[in-house]
């Protein structure tokens, strides 16, 4: 409220020396006839007003009666739709937490998948070093051949080559069986882990696109909430709109 300041006028008096005899005043003039002041008519009553915000008042206009039905009929279009949005997040979390639970399930089925990977690992390394051992051979039995010599050295010579070639027989037998036993053992483990993996990734990949939906679609309610909040709910109507709206007027 502005604060009005009053300021007085100083009243001045001044003195007069008197003669012998003072002259008798002046009668005062009468007071002339004050005329009645007229009444201010009174503004008519705007009624009770209220807002859809609960109080809030922006200090724009009175929404009209059409805005406040239109209003009206946003806001309950807004709270069912949010309605709905929140409806659908549990699932989602729901799922999420499955697919976590998968996930947990995949890695432990993977271990020993792991170690026999591991296996298969160290019988390359070991085939490799085989096939080196083998080459060696063929090129001492080639040189062994091509020199064509005979003697008690030969003889010899002959002998180790011929051991050697029953102990790399031996080991080819061992490497094979190994070989035979993790390829046919665990191709269908793997199979099955791939298959397994395959399928949750995609179950992956289509959740967070709909979870990506669902963040858009609520972002997108946010903003209608807030521009409705701008609109309608910081501006004030007349309780008596409010009372036709709802009579069907």
């Amino acid at each position: 409220m502005k604060v009005m300041h009053l300021l007085p006028a100083g009243l001045w008096l001044a003195a007069f020396s008197v003669a012998l005899a003072q002259t008798p005043p002046k009668p005062a003039p009468k007071p002339a006839a004050s005329k009645p002041i007229a009444a201010t008519p009174a503004k008519p009553a705007e009624g009770k007003t209220l807002s859809l915000g609960g109080g809030t008042d922006s200090g724009g206009p009175l929404l009209t009666r059409e805005e406040l039905r239109a209003c009206m009929k946003q806001e309950e279009a807004i709270r069912i739709r949010l309605g709905e949005i929140e409806a659908q997040r549990a699932p989602l979390d729901a799922e999420k937490q499955a697919i976590a639970t998968e996930q947990q399930a995949l890695r432990e089925a993977r271990a020993p998948i792991d170690a026999l990977k591991a296996q298969a690992e160290e019988l390359s390394g070991r085939l490799k070093a085989f096939s080196v051992r083998v080459d060696d051979w063929s090129q001492r039995v080639k040189a062994f051949n091509d020199a064509n010599r005979t003697g008690t050295t030969a003889d010899r010579q002959r002998e180790d080559l011929n051991k050697e070639r029953t102990e790399i027989e031996k080991l080819r037998i061992e490497l094979e069986s190994e070989r035979t036993r993790l390829t046919a053992g665990n191709q269908e483990v793997v199979r099955n882990y791939n298959v397994k993996a395959v399928a949750l990734d995609a179950r992956v990949n289509e959740w967070n696109q709909r979870n990506a939906q669902w963040n858009d679609t609520s972002r997108g309610l946010e903003a209608e909430r807030q521009k409705w909040v701008s609109s309608c709910a910081d501006r004030r109507y007349r309780e008596d709109d409010e009372t036709a709206i709802k009579a069907g007027k």
